[in-house]
């Protein structure tokens, strides 16, 4: 994106500084020696042929700026609420398990905006992700997901 946003400025800057320039010296060595009417329509040419240029530089700085501030990197937990789980876990599950149930964790964490793959692998970044949700809602942090941790995630079946 930042590349974008640079060649676009690198546009502008040619179409309305460098070209206008050109056209300003090139216009006056045309009509050098001429009368003041040659002058402003050979200028008058110019500035209808680099019409075109100056609406490819507009065109470019709309779409950046359309490009630039329509990016929606708002989490889901923020636009809506989560969809409540319609899989359940029946026993804890903590660092080293693997399997379907640590996938049912995983997704509900990443549900609640929290960062975690579902890998199928409680790993750190899900211990991680466990402990923080255990933060938020105010739960013993351990990193384990028993049956408060599991019925504050909406998952655990007694």
């Amino acid at each position: 994106m930042e590349w974008v946003i640079a060649l676009t400025v690198g546009l502008v800057v040619y179409v309305f500084v460098v070209r206008r320039r050109g056209r300003e010296a090139l216009a006056d060595a045309v009509s050098s020696g001429g009368a003041g009417g040659a002058r402003r329509a050979t200028h008058g040419y110019f500035r209808r042929r680099d019409l075109i240029w100056q609406a490819i530089a507009v065109f470019a700085v709309v779409f950046v700026l359309w490009t630039v501030f329509n990016d929606d990197d708002t989490p889901a937990s923020e636009t809506a609420e989560a969809a409540p789980s319609t899989e359940t876990i029946s026993s804890p599950v903590s660092f080293g398990d693997s399997g379907p149930d640590v996938v049912i964790v995983q997704e509900r964490l990443a549900a609640e905006g929290l960062p975690v793959t579902a890998d199928g692998v409680y790993g750190q970044e899900t211990a991680d992700a466990v402990r923080a949700f255990q933060e938020q809602e105010q739960l013993p942090v351990d990193g384990v997901v028993g049956s408060d941790t599991g019925e504050a995630l909406a998952i655990w079946s007694s």
